[in-house]
């Protein structure tokens, strides 16, 4: 059998969140029959129906499921995956969508079923409408024809899929994730502390993006955010690297070193290139006049 024959027809989400009901709702559009589960019963029922997708009351009920992606806390991902495992059918697919990846296919690694097993993280929040233009990094443990389908599904649907082992992953996503967290997170605290009446009232363009950046990350959950920086390995480095340029860059202001500046804006041009950099100029002035213009927020 080749994988042009495999049909993704049931798949099981569990987790509830709102994760996991995106996932349970693009399940449903592109991939065929779906139920969702929770621990919280009554919000796997609340986004059932909202979904008109199906409830399982119990992991019992995966155990038809072609497909099934663990969409649950990243400390809880372990535990899931070895409970669903051992419900599931011989040849299903098993998936976890947790943001960092050693303790997770760790537990895959253990699982003796006769599943396949894939690590796979969506690098997006449940605010995308749709996976066109976006990526998602796959650890494969143990693929086999379903993830080949599933995979060609998301690539023909237009998103990147790029495929690494899991201290791949965890090393990139240290900078690409934890790093931009905690600057942006830093960025919020250091405002409330400045305490700064009229911080609304004046604005610059680098303020205003930086600001709506900050903004945007208020809607997630912070107990997220708090898992990624403490189950990511690799993160008190991305850290300790931010926390020594801003001590580094606080003495160069201090002593009015400007050449130190301004060696880091050569090398910064050099590393994107000087056309990127202009562009990016470019992007950052038309995001802000569209907003003055339109009267609305262009990120939003």
């Amino acid at each position: 059998m080749n994988c042009e024959e495999v049909k993704i027809i049931r798949v099981a989400i569990i987790g509830a969140g709102a994760m996991g009901e995106w996932l349970a709702d693009f399940a449903k559009k592109q991939l065929g029959d779906v139920l969702i589960h929770d621990i919280d019963e009554r919000k796997a029922t609340r986004v059932a129906r909202k979904l008109d997708v199906r409830a399982a009351k119990s992991l019992d009920e995966v155990r038809d499921a072609d497909i099934s992606i663990v969409s649950v806390p990243i400390s809880k991902t372990p535990e899931v995956l070895n409970e669903v495992s051992a419900k599931l059918k011989d040849g299903a697919l098993l998936m976890d969508i947790a943001s960092t990846k050693s303790e997770a296919v760790a537990a895959m690694k253990r699982i003796k079923a006769e599943i396949e097993l894939v690590s796979l993280h969506p690098l997006f929040g449940p605010g995308a409408k749709s996976v066109s233009g976006k990526d998602f990094i796959a650890i494969p443990v143990k693929p086999g024809k379903r993830y080949a389908e599933f995979k060609k599904i998301l690539i023909k649907l237009g998103a990147r899929v790029t495929e690494m082992n899991e201290d791949e992953h965890d090393r990139l996503m240290a900078t690409v994730q934890c790093l931009t967290h905690f600057l942006l997170i830093s960025y919020i605290a250091s405002l409330k502390s400045m305490n700064l009446k009229k911080l609304g009232q004046v604005r610059t363009p680098l303020f205003d993006s930086l600001l709506n950046l900050a903004k945007a990350i208020l809607v997630s959950n912070p107990d997220l955010y708090c898992e990624i920086q403490s189950f990511n390995k690799y993160s008190h480095l991305a850290r300790e690297k931010l926390l020594e340029s801003c001590r580094a860059l606080d003495a160069a202001f201090e002593a009015r070193e400007c050449e130190r500046i301004r060696k880091i804006f050569e090398d910064a041009t050099k590393m994107w290139g000087e056309r990127e950099v202009k562009n990016a100029y470019r992007r950052l002035y038309k995001y802000f006049e569209w907003g003055e213009l339109e009267g609305g927020d262009p990120r939003a």
